[in-house]
């Protein structure tokens, strides 16, 4: 995947630094185990390894590489108790947000969420019906769940809230990208009817349909996560520009 060119003072660089090699992480061309090398990554975006070390130290941080002894940095592997303790911690989040949502948010709000929702699943229906799963297009599918989400945290007004709601989701992306050609189709209308009770229902009702969605394949999700773990596969490319040059992580600490 091309990544999107940018002027060079558009913003600043430990930034820019950071949000390609996670963007490469969450396109799946990085999938977790791939090793980072800071010397190659430096060469291969023309940087000096200095921004390069600060956008690893905030990828780990936030729980997207790993550093291990004597064997340099690489995108993290989650483990199964990582896996269930995100859905733990997105149920609390986000049934809150869903009871927020019902009791604050705005008429628009409201009417944003209802035709998010239509569209995600149509894009869902339209994905499955291919007989060979798209990574990107499952990869783009994904990104737009993660702002459906978004949406609901928006209307509770709390910036904390929505910020570590984001945080939980686009961590989980990154995971379910490394096992995307195992999941199955959703239940139709699987996030319109979510939307209706948020629009339409109680915040009682609110919060206990967003449990059940978020609660939906937890346990299939990380079985089939702990047997699709990648064991010596190949390091992703991060790509760039407009002539989709290939940027190799090599596993040279």
């Amino acid at each position: 995947m091309a990544l999107p060119t940018r002027k060079p003072e558009s913003i600043p660089l430990p930034l820019g630094i950071y949000t390609r090699i996670r963007d490469a992480i969450l396109e799946g061309q990085l999938p977790p185990g791939s090793p980072l090398s800071r010397r190659r990554l430096a060469e291969q975006l023309s940087v000096s390894t200095i921004p390069v070390s600060e956008a690893l130290k905030r990828l780990e941080s936030e729980g997207f590489v790993e550093s291990r002894p004597r064997a340099g940095t690489r995108v993290r592997i989650p483990t199964a108790d990582d896996i269930r303790g995100n859905y733990i911690l997105r149920e609390a989040l986000e049934t809150h947000s869903a009871r927020l949502f019902a009791e604050t948010a705005t008429a628009a709000q409201k009417a944003g969420l209802l035709e998010s929702a239509r569209r995600l699943d149509l894009g869902h229906e339209a994905l499955f019906r291919t007989a060979k799963l798209d990574p990107r297009r499952h990869a783009h599918l994904e990104k737009a769940h993660v702002v459906f989400h978004i949406r609901i945290a928006q209307g509770t007004r709390c910036k904390q809230l929505i910020e570590a709601i984001e945080r939980s989701r686009v961590l989980l992306l990154n995971w379910l990208f490394a096992s995307a050609g195992h999941r199955e189709p959703l239940p139709r209308r699987w996030h319109q009817d979510l939307a209706e009770t948020l629009v339409h229902g109680s915040p009682a009702e609110a919060a206990e349909a967003m449990r059940a969605h978020v609660r939906f394949r937890m346990n299939e999700t990380i079985e089939r996560f702990r047997h699709f773990l990648p064991v010596g596969k190949t390091p992703g490319r991060i790509t760039r520009g407009p002539q989709r040059q290939a940027l190799e992580i090599n596993a040279a600490p």
